[in-house]
């Protein structure tokens, strides 16, 4: 498949129940196409939630996850198979294994977070979030997959060595989908409060 670069607007996100039925999350994007959320058939998925009360996670026994917490106090995660329990701070992006049965703490009340599921051993993520404010940032992106969410404010993003660039608001994403080598995005903050999520998704070697 040829490089792809989309925008997404909130309203393009699917709706779906969380496995455990205690809420539902806005799913971003999962790949690859047509593939089953529901029957854990997918190699990663990007979704965004609002945790409302304490309570157990989902479990995703063969994919790895990361959270950040884009909204809200925090949360206090309890892992039972780790015996680990851990203080996620806001745009302080958490990794763990989504088998594990974890119990989540509000700190202070309600959060909303945003989540990345990887398939062990055939995708591998990292998260970083940009308070851009109205600097400008270059990124270089691996091979793989790139998703950049706006969680406020507004920026330009551009693709180094294409003329059109694309104008995003606070719940725009950009998915720049099937990179065949890396590739260089610039972003430039357009209001103080510009944030976002830059998701890197890597293919592992076989």
């Amino acid at each position: 498949m040829a490089r792809e670069v989309l925008l997404l607007a909130p309203d393009e996100a699917r709706v779906v129940p969380w496995k455990n039925g205690r809420g539902v999350t806005h799913e971003l994007a999962l790949w690859p196409p047509n593939a089953n959320f529901e029957r854990g058939e997918f190699d990663w998925r990007i979704s965004k939630a609002v945790v409302e009360s304490s309570g157990e996670f989902s479990v995703f026994p063969d994919h790895e996850r990361i959270l950040v917490v884009t909204a809200g106090g925090g949360l206090m995660l309890t892992h039972e198979d780790s015996e680990r329990s851990v203080r996620v701070r806001p745009l302080d992006p958490y990794s763990f294994d989504g088998a594990w049965r974890t119990h989540a703490e509000l700190a202070r009340g309600s959060v909303s977070d945003f989540n990345v599921l990887t398939r062990r051993g055939v995708v591998r993520a990292d998260v970083a979030a940009l308070q851009l404010g109205l600097r400008r940032a270059r990124e270089t992106l691996p091979a793989g997959h790139a998703f950049a969410h706006v969680l406020s404010g507004e920026l330009v993003a551009r693709v180094i060595g294409e003329e059109d660039p694309f104008e995003l608001a606070a719940g725009d994403s950009l998915w720049l989908s099937e990179l065949a080598a890396e590739e260089d995005v610039e972003f430039t903050g357009r209001s103080r409060d510009c944030t976002l999520l830059l998701t890197r998704l890597e293919i592992e070697p076989d």
